[in-house]
């Protein structure tokens, strides 16, 4: 691991150690992002199925429950570590999303949740992913949208230190280019992300938080979308 993902890392590690001791375990919209794996219809049973970005492993245990053969990666050891004493006997890893160390088309489908965003050098984590991807093979993926996460980091922090952790958004159009160039066709499902999770985060920003909480996003057009919610399909060559 390079000097910069070992920086990431201790970063994230500080980060998971801080709100793990707090109580705090998710780190992402884990209801609606469930919701829209279980809406795709696209995961089988024979499936071999990564998580990158995994965190302490919520999304590997609910779909390991089911009977999905899957694996987990995080950069986080903090992480990890706590989702194997968690969880028990599910398949978590430490791992950086930039280099995956699988052979290729190892794997039918590839998640993530909170990830994208996050990695400065986002076309060597695509070529990845594509990698392992088998022909055909699937990589399901939320992240926030440019537009809106621009406008509410700004308003939250009050400030742009948004640009540190999030260097990586993309509008729709952006995100669909970019996926394109490496090799996916790219669609985006609607997904209303206001529950009980978003409604605590969104009570920050006041009266526009409880005017946001009113709206159905499915409704929405796709640029005012809060969060991409992505299926990007390995083209076969």
């Amino acid at each position: 691991m390079d000097q910069k993902l070992k920086k990431q890392q201790e970063l994230y590690d500080r980060g998971w150690h801080k709100e793990l001791k707090a109580g705090k375990e998710e780190r992402g919209n884990l209801q609606t992002n469930l919701e829209f794996l279980a809406q795709t219809d696209l995961l089988k049973p024979e499936d071999r199925i990564l998580e990158i970005g995994c965190g302490i492993g919520t999304v590997v245990n609910e779909l390991g429950g089911k009977g999905h053969d899957i694996a987990g990666i995080d950069i986080s050891g903090e992480a990890v570590e706590y989702g194997r004493k968690k969880y028990g006997d599910i398949r978590l890893e430490v791992q950086a999303a930039e280099t995956l160390p699988y052979e290729e088309e190892s794997f039918e489908v590839v998640l993530s949740f909170d990830l994208f965003e996050h990695i400065a050098a986002i076309d060597k984590h695509i070529s990845e992913v594509r990698r392992v991807l088998r022909p055909g093979g699937y990589y399901l993926f939320q992240t926030p949208n440019r537009y809106s996460n621009i406008i509410y980091e700004t308003l939250w922090t009050k400030s742009l230190q948004w640009r540190q952790y999030h260097p990586s958004l993309h509008s729709p159009g952006q995100l669909k280019r970019r996926m394109a160039r490496h090799g996916f066709e790219t669609r985006f499902v609607k997904m209303n992300p206001i529950n009980e999770f978003t409604e605590k985060k969104l009570q920050k920003l006041g009266v526009l938080g409880k005017i946001l909480q009113r709206i159905d996003f499915r409704r929405m057009p796709l640029v005012l979308q809060t969060n991409l919610y992505v299926i990007a399909n390995k083209i076969r060559k």
